[in-house]
């Protein structure tokens, strides 16, 4: 493997959730148009769980990406980058699709929520053993 090689799986995986975010984007856009609403949702529920489900992932996906950029300047392996990535992307699109369809609690959404959280705390757990190490 490459030297650079955790470098390049941080750039996959932030390409990755940059291209997610986009789509989300669209998706509320879409919703938008057809619901006749430019700003905020209107009463609209369709419209309100895109707007959330863009939301919830723009309030996670930042933190993941400078997690991955972080653990690759501090040398960690491009494998635990790819595990890493692999899954909150996994776990950011199952919370994005349980958020879109329903309105309370569904599968996606709770397998969204423990993919997030158990990314964010390794990543945070080996940056903390990587800075106080």
């Amino acid at each position: 493997m490459s030297p650079n090689a955790p470098l390049g799986a941080a750039m996959l995986h932030a390409a990755l959730l940059m291209l997610m975010l986009v789509g989300l984007a669209i998706f509320v856009i879409n919703r938008r148009r057809t619901a006749g609403v430019g700003l905020g949702d209107g009463g609209n529920k369709a419209l309100a769980k895109a707007v959330r489900a863009h939301g919830n992932f723009t309030e996670y996906a930042p933190f993941a990406i400078a997690a991955y950029v972080l653990l690759a300047l501090s040398g960690v392996s491009a494998v635990f980058i790819h595990v890493l990535g692999t899954v909150f992307i996994v776990g950011r699109v199952a919370h994005a699709a349980g958020l879109s369809q329903h309105e309370g609690a569904s599968v996606g959404r709770a397998i969204g929520v423990a993919a997030t959280m158990i990314v964010l705390i390794a990543a945070s757990l080996r940056l903390l053993m990587g800075a106080l190490g």
